[in-house]
């Protein structure tokens, strides 16, 4: 099997068949298929719950690939829907993804991390501590929780207070220490070129900095990089917006703060927590106060596809590019457990294409690249599109 993922990587003649199969799969999910499941699960890489839950009507206990590879070395996610007119099909010892009777494209799965073999010296599974996203990024969500839930305002596309299993799955916080262990282990054994350090909403935002500061510093001398954070560093902006210099002086490479959504309006009715205890205006301020310390298209700014007008969310990529950040989105999936669940309904495709076409309209204009590449961004597509594959 690992040998199969090396050669899917290589089949670069059918990234554009790829791309428009993923497109799919994020807008109509995919089948359950127990079986196949089961027959893979000793290898691939398994959803783990660590702050998600996009797989709709499936026992959490039984184990489903969180990703899968396409040819040419496109990565998507798995969201199960009973629903969706997609289904996975094991056929002569390979694995495709049909619309229905129609054959959309080969696939494989992407292996478990190595590091997920060891423990810590306290014991820890390393598989409870970090994730490895796509075929190649380094994943630490530092705390598996938020407190806007605990005060009834969570960001109503999330599902962290459901997805993650209080029984089992993952550490709901990590300390500097064994995190700095498995970076160490990822290190020797695992194939790695980003990373992302990422992890819950704190009420005290200066709080949740300091807590990043200390698991940056715990961790960056650990990784390959020679004491830099290559990929991306993501939470809200502490209320004292002098610390930020700190991201630049200990090699953050690529901070960012998500605004989620665009404009205010919808920031304050999708993200109440949010824009209570951070603001909108505050984030947006702190994103130019970052690209000021950074220069232009180093800062990044995520947004949830999806949940708002596309205009809107135009004119918010629009406001971030114009002024040196570069913006992203990821498209929102119908968590379980979410505030908005399943009443949004799904995502047409028209709308998908459109947004991701602008965004590499932007990316050209101002020279701009996204996130990370298309092995990792596996719920967006931003580098199917930049690169003209849809």
């Amino acid at each position: 099997m690992y040998k199969k993922v090396e050669q899917f990587i290589e089949r670069k003649d059918e990234r554009k068949n790829s791309a428009n199969a993923k497109l799919k799969l994020l807008v109509y999910g995919v089948q359950d298929n127990p079986e196949i499941f089961k027959k893979y699960q000793s290898f691939f890489k398994e959803e783990h719950y660590a702050y998600d839950n996009g797989n709709w009507d499936v026992d959490k206990n039984r184990l489903t690939p969180s990703e899968i590879l396409l040819p040419g070395g496109i990565v998507s996610k798995l969201h199960i829907r009973p629903d969706s007119p997609l289904t996975l099909t094991l056929e002569n010892d390979k694995l495709y993804i049909k619309n229905e009777n129609q054959y959309l494209t080969e696939f494989t799965f992407i292996p478990r991390p190595n590091f997920w073999n060891y423990t810590t010296s306290k014991g820890t599974p390393t598989k409870k501590l970090a994730q490895l996203y796509g075929l190649n990024c380094m994943n630490i969500n530092i705390f598996s929780g938020c407190e806007f839930h605990d005060v009834g305002l969570p960001c109503k596309f999330c599902s962290v207070k459901s997805a993650v299993r209080r029984d089992d799955p993952v550490e709901i916080v990590k300390t500097p220490e064994e995190l700095a262990e498995v970076c160490e282990l990822a290190t020797k054994y695992d194939d790695y070129n980003y990373i992302i350090i990422t992890g819950g909403s704190h009420l005290n935002t200066d709080e949740e900095f300091d807590k990043h500061m200390e698991i940056i510093k715990a961790v960056k001398d650990k990784l390959k990089w020679n004491g830099k954070i290559k990929g991306n560093v993501a939470m809200m902006p502490p209320k004292t917006m002098s610390k930020l210099q700190e991201l630049y002086d200990n090699g953050v490479e690529n901070p960012s703060f998500n605004i989620e959504v665009w404009p205010k309006s919808n920031f304050e009715k999708i993200c109440p927590g949010k824009d209570k205890y951070v603001g909108f205006d505050y984030v947006v301020e702190s994103l130019l106060y970052l690209k000021d310390i950074y220069g232009t298209g180093k800062v990044w700014s995520n947004f949830v596809a999806g949940i708002v007008p596309i205009e809107d969310m135009k004119e918010g990529f629009k406001f971030m590019a114009e002024h040196g950040i570069v913006p992203g989105a990821n498209i929102y999936h119908a968590e379980v457990g979410s505030v908005i669940g399943k009443k949004l309904g799904r995502i047409d495709e028209k709308y998908i294409l459109d947004l991701y076409k602008y965004a590499a309209e932007l990316y050209h204009k101002y020279d701009y690249k996204p996130f990370f590449d298309a092995g990792v961004l596996r719920n967006s597509l931003a580098n199917e599109m930049y690169e003209g594959l849809l």
